[in-house]
């Protein structure tokens, strides 16, 4: 293990577009393992800079996240949100609890959350991205079934694995391209640039996958974590102009190494332009101790590129609302 950061200094692949900079397949491999274990044993929390702010009043603002008549997103942290949209309450990639599971480990956090579960409006349904560890938090998960049994559940094939021993009326495996009808809503499974690696050693296990919101007027496409490719564009073609877009801008370092799976703050820029965004809030930075990005600077080049870009861009503190344009 010692040998591998001069191996990864000297072979990158310089090929231009999406996954610039990558190393080639074996030593990318033997990279992420290593990425994998400086993130298992906290590390990345060294001179990390400032986390994300969380408003004083978060827990007040997450039990009136869906309230009022104009659809609306609050920001939980990470890529946990609330999207009010149709007068439904929709929950994103909740990683809410305590991390008390050996089985479903977390990545150091660098902000504690002042809410939890019990603090949750009614959720009519959850939509989980993929099922890495920082998205798909099983402790979460079984308190949710606790408060919410009747709540739907919508998942990628890939992510099905860790519910064998959970049970919710009603799981919906969405492949990209399939809608699914909920309470007057529509959502729609879209591609993502994503794996699931739900283990330590980093090896791929699934797919990720983007949901496209709509209730007729108002349309939000949430991407839970992703690299930079056609699909977006593809979602456009597909669905017309975004309202309001969750993009990851965060854990974007070594290049080298994730640049296929996560976007850096430009690239998140170019999604939202591909899209034709009217509102581009940043997520997936900020929360947990992922890469040796600084979470500051991380927002600062998103305001950039957005203010370059003519793009409309936010980031929220943690328990932050923002009406949907």
């Amino acid at each position: 293990m010692l040998l591998v950061p001069p191996l990864l200094a000297g072979c990158t692949s310089l090929e231009p577009g999406p996954g610039r900079g990558l190393l080639d397949p074996p030593l990318r491999a033997i990279g992420l393992a290593r990425h994998h274990a400086e993130l298992a044993l906290g590390r990345y929390s060294r001179n990390a800079g400032p986390a994300a702010d969380v408003r004083s009043d978060a827990a007040a603002s997450v039990r009136r996240a869906c309230s009022g008549d104009r659809p609306a997103v609050t920001w939980l942290g990470h890529s946990s949100a609330i999207i009010h949209i149709g007068g439904r309450c929709i929950l994103t990639d909740p990683v809410l609890e305590p991390n008390r599971s050996l089985a479903s480990p977390l990545p150091r956090r660098l902000v504690e959350i002042p809410f939890g579960v019990e603090d949750l409006p009614q959720i009519d349904a959850i939509m989980l991205s993929h099922g890495d560890y920082d998205h798909l938090h099983m402790p979460t998960i079984r308190a949710l079934t606790r408060r919410f049994p009747d709540v739907v559940v919508l998942l990628p094939p890939g992510a099905i694995g860790p519910f064998a021993q959970i049970r919710f009326p009603r799981m919906v495996r969405a492949s990209p391209g399939q809608s699914t009808e909920i309470h007057g809503l529509t959502i729609t499974a879209e591609r993502a640039h994503h794996a699931t690696r739900r283990n330590l050693a980093a090896l791929k296990s699934g797919e990720a996958i983007s949901w496209v919101l709509t209730d007729g007027r108002r349309t939000i496409l949430f991407v839970g974590d992703t690299g930079y490719g056609p699909a977006f564009r593809d979602i456009f073609s597909s669905h017309g102009a975004i309202d309001l877009l969750l993009v990851p801008i965060g854990a974007h370092e070594p290049r080298e190494l994730v640049a296929k799976d996560h976007v850096n703050p430009a690239e998140a820029v170019q999604i939202a332009l591909d899209v034709q965004a009217r509102l581009a809030i940043g997520i997936h930075w900020g929360s947990f101790a992922l890469s040796p990005d600084r979470p500051d600077d991380t927002v600062r080049r998103f305001r950039q590129a957005g203010s370059k870009a003519g793009v409309t861009t936010r980031v929220l503190p943690i328990g932050g609302k923002i009406a949907v344009p």
